[in-house]
């Protein structure tokens, strides 16, 4: 196929980035244990991926708010999390910069994965060369993917992309290519000038929207998978919500760390979602109330942290006065059987809480908790904060996302943090109490 007049072909593989071992002379120091980075400019962005890519695990690196300008490609050779600020402003990769033209801006190789969370990614690729190139594995979570000369992603012959509360908008070609497999989760892919996604591989479709494309349409090559999705033309294979507009605004900031597409009044995408299947805040890290899910990465009625929750109160952070608080402590078993303890005490609209988690297995011990947020599903039981703790034996505070669910006889936690720990599990002993709300 045929874009902007000339023959679309493979990128080529690019030597001696700037990223790269040789050109930081980090290699010659041995492997590095996993940590977390923090970047502040386009020089620390490439100098953390360059010592990500040297550690013997995985990394989290860690974006302030800004925009970033890499003059080459940042090729991803380990797992690597790109987090950028849960709230405005957020964190832009741009590839303007990058030389020479056309090239990736992004580049995962076999065996590594890139997760990118909440951080845009603009301008980026040309001609044949992409924003991303994927030959291993790509997460896209609360990120967009916008603007961009090349296609946004191109999930390469056995590579794997995983889109969730994600927006690919505003391209010049494709916003996804994949030769390989893609799942896309309450995603949002519209107006992109060359097409909305080139299937030549499997493609999943959840509460998702693929609308506006022009080019070759919303979908070349129908998804294998589709479940309560919506496409303008009729060319995805979703079923029901075929030929329909969403109604979709602009892309726009709507309070969010990253850029989005409302759903105007009178959209066939709100309320039409599965709620079984849909994540409990939107792509701006709004909550998305008790049963009602729309379709895309946008929620019309959904609550900012910090702010009332809409009528019934059902989800989604309050102020300090009757506001959601959690309680809980308790045991639950870790890693070769041992035991972990933890104890909290949350409350929305607070900026602060007490946390103590103890996993001794592993040597993490948090502390000293900072809330940024605490919302409520109240269908299924769950609470989910995100903040900061102190990590005790180092220096430094790493992001928290804690999800708590207390529904009818289960009761559990899933704990995951910046620096790469993950864990989950059914309480051994112990309570879990959510008031207000």
């Amino acid at each position: 196929m045929i874009l902007f007049g000339a023959p679309r072909r493979r990128p080529r593989r690019l030597l001696g980035t700037a990223v790269g071992c040789a050109a930081l002379a980090l290699c010659s120091a041995g492997p590095a244990s996993a940590a977390t980075y923090h970047a502040a400019g386009t020089a620390s962005l490439e100098a953390a991926v360059a010592k990500a890519n040297a550690a013997s695990g995985s990394s989290t690196i860690e974006l302030a708010a800004g925009q970033y300008l890499p003059e080459t490609t940042l090729t991803v050779r380990r797992d690597i999390a790109v987090v950028g600020p849960a709230g405005p402003p957020g964190a832009v990769i741009g590839g303007g910069s990058v030389t020479p033209f056309p090239s990736d801006l992004l580049r995962v190789e076999p065996h590594a994965e890139l997760t990118l969370r909440n951080v845009e990614v603009s301008d980026g690729g040309g001609e044949g060369a992409p924003a991303i190139d994927d030959f291993g594995a790509v997460v896209l979570e609360y990120s967009t993917v916008a603007g961009n000369s090349g296609s946004g992603l191109w999930v390469q012959p056995g590579a794997s992309a995983v889109v969730r509360n994600s927006t690919l908008s505003d391209g010049r070609a494709f916003a996804i290519v994949d030769d390989g497999k893609a799942s896309l989760l309450s995603t949002t892919v519209a107006s992109n000038k060359g097409g909305g996604i080139e299937n030549r591989g499997t493609l999943s479709l959840t509460n998702t929207i693929v609308a506006a494309n022009g080019g070759s349409g919303d979908c070349e090559g129908r998804a294998s998978v589709s479940d309560h999705s919506l496409d303008s033309d009729g060319s995805c294979g979703v079923g029901v919500l075929a030929r329909s507009n969403p109604e979709l605004g602009r892309l726009a900031g709507n309070e969010g760390p990253t850029p989005t597409e409302a759903l105007e009044a009178g959209s066939p995408a709100i309320g039409r979602g599965d709620a079984s299947k849909c994540p409990s805040e939107d792509q701006r890290h709004f909550s998305r109330p008790p049963g009602a899910c729309d379709i895309g990465a946008y929620q019309t009625n959904a609550v900012k942290a910090g702010s009332p929750a809409g009528p019934g109160g059902g989800s989604g952070s309050a102020p300090a006065s009757g506001g959601l608080e959690v309680r809980a402590h308790g045991t639950l078993r870790g890693r070769r059987h041992s035991r972990i303890t933890f104890k909290l005490l949350a409350r929305a609209g607070r900026g602060g809480g007490t946390l103590r988690y103890d996993d001794a297995a592993r040597r993490v011990l948090l502390t000293k908790l900072t809330l940024s947020s605490l919302a409520f599903d109240r269908r299924r039981g769950e609470a989910t904060l995100r903040g900061s703790a102190a990590l005790a034996g180092s220096r430094r505070r790493v992001h928290v996302t804690l999800v708590l669910v207390s529904h009818g006889g289960l009761r559990g936690l899933r704990i995951r943090l910046s620096s790469g720990y993950y864990e989950s599990g059914a309480l051994l002993g112990g309570a879990i109490t959510f008031a207000g709300g």
